[in-house]
């Protein structure tokens, strides 16, 4: 993690929005998610896609930049219990999507004005859409999540908390 250029971002930019911009709900492989004490296995995801600088400019000819970054946030149920060779890995391979019942996916769009008349640098933007950005979506997706989960009757998982883990600490 470049911790100067995200503190150089976070410094410098400040939320203004937070909105779902898409979503889908999906039940698979004619799942019944009324029949009780199936055991499901709950695995979530959350990834920025994408980050575009966006700039307004008002009648009196005051212009506004803002960074506006999308994020994709999923959840899915697999049917358990799962095999012990597919536990190891965790990637999503065809055999684990054979077992997925359920899964929910939604893009998030969230907007910050930018605070300084500079261009902030392209490592600044991205760490701060790799580290910062997740984590003030992931409650407006823990939300979501577990709202559309009662809706399809499925089991309300807690959402973990968002953490940093090491790899993404190393990462440069």
């Amino acid at each position: 993690m470049n911790r100067e250029a995200l503190q150089q971002a976070m410094d410098n930019l400040s939320i203004k929005m937070v909105y779902l911009h898409t979503s889908e709900a999906k039940i698979y492989n004619d799942f019944d998610p009324l029949i009780p004490n199936q055991e499901l296995v709950g695995q979530f995801n959350i990834d920025t896609k994408s980050c575009v600088k966006k700039e307004l400019q008002e009648e009196n000819g005051i212009k506004y930049n803002f960074l506006v970054y999308q994020t994709e946030a999923r959840m899915r149920y697999l049917k358990g219990p799962i095999p012990e060779e597919l536990k190891e890995g965790q990637e999503c391979t065809e055999e684990l999507d054979k077992l997925v019942v359920a899964e929910i996916v939604a893009l998030f769009t969230a907007e910050y004005v930018i605070k300084c008349d500079e261009e902030l640098p392209k490592d600044a933007v991205f760490e701060f859409g790799r580290i910062n950005v997740p984590h003030q979506i992931w409650p407006y997706w823990r939300e979501y999540c577990h709202s559309t989960c009662a809706r399809m009757s499925l089991p309300v998982s807690i959402l973990p908390m968002l953490t940093i883990n090491k790899a993404t600490e190393n990462d440069s």
